[in-house]
């Protein structure tokens, strides 16, 4: 009985925290009269120039959270992110370039982290009506003795490159590179061969494929290679500078509060179902750093 209490306190608990954080009314900061975003103006389905990405909708959400007018500060999101928006100084106004960066890895050293706002995972995109189906990675092998050969898009360091070489497969795969010079040539691209038959099979991160697989007018299958575990469901957060709690602090409230309003934004892009993702490999623990 007294286990049973315990549990009925901690769940009251718990929901009354919970309906305290969505009554709480979020004020900006101390002289904080903007919402400064940096972000890549191509790189959908987050975020592009055109305010279109789930990202610059949950800013939008933030800036009339707080009763702020949202800027952008525009910046490729690849290497040097970082050190070219939340910790570069402009020299003309003596502030940073902007105060939140959105699609951070929960895992990042580079920046201090907020809670996690949107999770994926690894899928297979393939055209729909080939007379096969691929559900793990496994089926590439088989598909590809039956049905092939099979042109497999891949980038560069991708995360089934080693189980698909190991299949045999090497010769199938058509590298895509990553980080182009041209900074408005997006991950995308392998989606649009795929829809032109460039390519059959593409292995890619979910919210990219399932984005832009929704764009065509062929039709593409998008399965999430849930096989992989969770340890390869990745976590994403909004990104501050270290030595800012209170600023983190709100982020992580507003996150909290409308936490339903996030979630139907991001399910608007076609991100894939992470039901029934495989527990193993589990997850690592992460320690959380001091934010001295």
């Amino acid at each position: 009985m007294k286990q049973q209490w315990t549990i009925l306190l901690s769940g009251l608990m718990a929901a009354t925290m919970a309906t305290s954080v969505a009554a709480e009314e979020l004020k900006p900061l101390k002289g904080q009269e903007t919402l400064r975003v940096c972000a890549d103006k191509f790189n959908m389905p987050n975020s592009n120039f055109e305010l279109e990405g789930f990202d610059n909708k949950i800013a939008a959400m933030l800036g009339e959270e707080l009763g702020i007018p949202v800027e952008y500060y525009w910046f490729p999101q690849r290497i040097g992110f970082s050190r070219n928006t939340l910790k570069k100084e402009n020299r003309e106004t003596g502030m940073y370039m902007c105060d939140v960066a959105f699609n951070i890895s929960e895992t990042t050293d580079f920046v201090k982290t907020t809670d996690t706002y949107f999770r994926s995972i690894e899928t297979v995109a393939y055209r729909s009506g080939e007379g096969y189906e691929i559900n793990k990675l496994a089926d590439l092998k088989a598909v590809n003795e039956k049905h092939g050969p099979l042109k497999i898009g891949l980038f560069d360091r991708a995360l089934t490159t080693k189980q698909i070489i190991d299949m045999g497969l090497s010769d199938n795969i058509v590298y895509y590179q990553m980080m182009t010079g041209a900074l408005d040539v997006t991950p995308g691209r392998v989606i649009d061969d795929l829809a032109d038959g460039k390519v059959d099979v593409v292995p890619m991160w979910g919210p990219i494929a399932g984005y832009h697989a929704s764009l065509q007018d062929v039709d593409i299958t998008v399965k999430p290679l849930n096989e992989l575990g969770q340890r390869h469901v990745f976590g994403f957060a909004m990104g501050t500078r270290y030595g800012e709690p209170e600023w983190t602090e709100l982020l992580n409230k507003f996150i909290a509060k409308r936490k339903d309003d996030i979630d139907a934004i991001v399910a608007e892009y076609h991100l894939p179902s992470l039901e029934n993702v495989s527990p193993t490999p589990a997850k690592r623990v992460r320690k959380d750093d001091d934010d001295d």
